[in-house]
Parts: C-alpha cells; sequence; structure tokens
C-alpha cells in the first residue's frame, strides 16, 4: 500500500469517527422533533382550514361561531351533521353558552343538506385531524422531556419548546453554547438582521427569543431590553449544560425576574423621540417619495 493510499484510509478512518460523533449527539434527535413539530403544526393548520372549508358548505355559520380549532374538529367528528345538533349533544364538545348559540344557528343555517356517503367522509378526515394533534401534543411531550435531560438550565430559561427551536437555529447544544448572548438575542430574525446591514433599517431587537412569555407579553419599548436580558442567561444556562453540566436554572431565572421587574419599573412609558430622529424619519419619507 502507497502513503498516498494510507494517508486517504486514515482520513476516512477519522470522517467516519467525526460523522459518527455528531449522529450520536442526542440533541441531534431534539433537533429533528421540533422541526417535525413545527411540520405537524402547519400540516394541522392547513387540514383544519380544509375541513372548516368543506363542512361550511353544509353548516357555513359554524366557522363564524367556532373559532377554537381542536373544538371545531370534536364538532365535526363527533357530531356530525347539523340535524343532530341540540344544545344537550353539544354541550359535552362546546361547553354550555356556546352550544345554545351553534344549536339556534343550527336550525336556520344556510347550508346544503349533508348525509351518507359525504357525511361519513368528512367525519372521517376530522377524526384523521384530530389525530394528528393528538400526535403533536405528544410530540411535544417528548421534546419537553429530552429538552429537561439534555439542556435542563436552558430549557428552564427559555422554556423546553422555544429551547429546542434555538438549538436548531443554531445548529445543536455546543454550536449554541458557543454564540455570544447578542446573537442568541437575534437568532431567527437574520432576514431583518441583513436588512439592517444592508439598508440601514432599524436593527432587529429580538427573534425566537419573541416566543418567550417574557418578551411577548412585556410593553413595546421593553422587549428589546428584556430579550437582551433573557439571551445573556441563556448564553450562561447553554454553557453550563454542555460544559459544566451542573442545574443552575433556579439562580438564573431569580436573576432574569429581578432584571425584569427592573425594566418595567425604569421604563414604564415609551421613549420620547428626539428632534434629530424626527428629522431623519421626515427625510426618508421624501426619499421615499422622490422614487415613486
Amino acid at each position: 500500500m502507497t502513503r498516498l493510499a494510507e494517508l486517504r484510509k486514515k482520513i476516512v478512518e477519522k470522517t467516519k469517527k467525526k460523522v459518527e460523533e455528531v449522529y450520536t449527539e442526542r440533541d441531534r434527535y431534539i433537533i429533528q422533533a421540533i422541526e417535525a413539530l413545527d411540520d405537524l403544526d402547519a400540516a394541522y393548520n392547513l387540514l383544519v382550514e380544509r375541513l372548516r372549508e368543506w363542512y361550511g358548505l353544509h353548516f357555513p355559520e359554524v366557522n363564524q361561531l367556532v373559532k377554537d380549532h381542536e373544538k371545531f374538529v370534536a364538532l365535526v367528528a363527533d357530531v356530525g351533521a347539523r340535524s343532530k345538533m341540540d344544545a344537550d349533544v353539544l354541550e359535552q364538545v362546546l361547553g354550555e353558552k356556546l352550544a345554545h348559540r351553534v344549536a339556534e344557528a343550527a336550525k336556520d343555517s344556510m347550508g346544503t343538506v349533508l348525509e351518507g356517503e359525504d357525511l361519513k367522509m368528512i367525519q372521517d378526515f376530522a377524526a384523521r385531524v384530530r389525530e394528528l394533534r393528538e400526535m403533536r401534543e405528544r410530540l411535544a411531550d417528548y421534546i419537553r422531556e429530552q429538552m429537561k435531560e439534555i439542556a435542563p438550565n436552558t430549557a428552564a430559561v427559555a422554556g423546553p419548546l422555544l429551547g429546542a427551536r434555538l438549538l436548531s437555529k443554531a445548529g445543536g447544544l455546543k454550536k449554541l453554547a458557543m454564540l455570544p448572548a447578542s446573537t442568541i438575542q437575534v437568532l431567527g430574525a437574520e432576514k431583518a438582521l441583513f436588512k439592517h446591514l444592508v439598508k440601514g433599517t432599524p436593527p432587529p431587537k429580538h427573534g425566537l427569543l419573541f416566543q418567550h412569555p417574557l418578551v411577548r407579553n412585556a410593553k413595546k419599548w421593553q422587549r428589546g431590553k428584556i430579550a437582551r436580558t433573557i439571551a445573556a442567561k441563556l448564553a450562561i444556562a447553554a454553557r453550563e449544560d454542555y460544559f459544566g453540566g451542573k442545574n443552575i436554572s433556579d439562580k438564573l431565572l431569580a436573576e432574569i425576574e429581578e432584571r425584569v421587574r427592573e425594566i418595567k419599573e425604569k421604563y414604564p412609558n415609551p421613549p420620547k423621540r428626539s428632534k434629530s430622529y424626527r428629522k431623519c424619519k421626515r427625510a426618508k419619507g421624501k426619499k421615499k417619495g422622490k422614487k415613486r
């Protein structure tokens, strides 16, 4: 065997070992699971919209009355034809108040008659859509359990599902642990960041972190500061999960809670825009008008 052949053999063996190491990392399973979860959400919403349009031929008024997708699917799968929709039957699916409204609407509906094979097929379709939702919930439970085991600090700070999405976006726990807090803050907002760098638009204040309840439920002018705080603690949490292995989630959550309280007390009102900022906005508006 020549030297070149030996070198090639060693390189191939080393590459195989690296690939095996990557595939044996358990966070890879979480990444696939969270991406599958997002695919299921998209498929579920698409199929429910199709079911609403299909069933709307028979009972169009119900789409305005039953906004909740899960209740609507259960209504079609379990009850079916509007001729069977009396208040007592509907209460088990929709609750007392909504059941009476739907029962009254069913009496005077302008929809077509639905029976035989048409009814059977729509109900069967609704049952399959409900099974898809149940599968989604089982997958979400699996992700929560795995995140608590593999990345307990990240799961505690971000929440298991959001933490899994951050892992997916970063490319794994190791890569997430290597990222600075400023990058974690804007993960998922790459398009807005690129637009800021190229066109000078305002920089994004958060990406996927907008899904965090502390950010989403905060006032608009407080979100950037809260997202920055959470990103800073997530950077520590990811490094501890990957390198340390200690559970410091209680300490991190306490620090986040204290900092969020300070932000809300310090910035209760929106900031006033300076004169230079307003002039800049007017100048940009005039430039856009000239281009048109």
